[in-house]
């Protein structure tokens, strides 16, 4: 059982569609706040959060880059116009028992500015 905080960088300044971050194992953690946060302006683009559990693999090991499976959304994309500017937005997960997570920038950020991700897991 996974124990005490995990705090992890997912994205960090990006701009380009298909950025994406690294698969974090968040087995065992029930609670997942994902920190977006903006430098410069963003007017446009998209940010997923996913989920997938590598089916087949011995304890749900970590999956090979690249995947090739299919992504569960966590939540519906978030649009970067909605925390512009230097701005941060928190986006608490539904509490659940999750399996490996990772941020992906769906559509490209646009404006000039960039974007970052966070994840705090419990």
């Amino acid at each position: 059982m996974a124990q005490g905080f995990l705090c992890v960088d997912l994205l960090k300044d990006a701009t380009a569609d298909e950025t994406i971050s690294n698969w974090v194992d968040c087995r065992g953690r029930t609670h997942l706040v994902f920190y977006l946060s903006s430098s410069g302006t963003t007017s446009g683009g998209a940010i997923s959060l996913e989920e997938m559990l590598p089916v087949g693999k011995p304890g749900g090991q970590v999956p090979g880059l690249p995947f090739s499976g299919t992504n569960s959304l966590i939540t519906t994309a978030i649009n970067a116009s909605t925390f512009t500017g230097g701005a941060q937005v928190a986006h608490h997960a539904t509490v659940a028992a999750y399996g490996w997570v990772r941020a992906r920038v769906s559509t490209a950020i646009s404006g000039g500015g960039s974007i970052s991700v966070g994840l705090v897991a419990v």
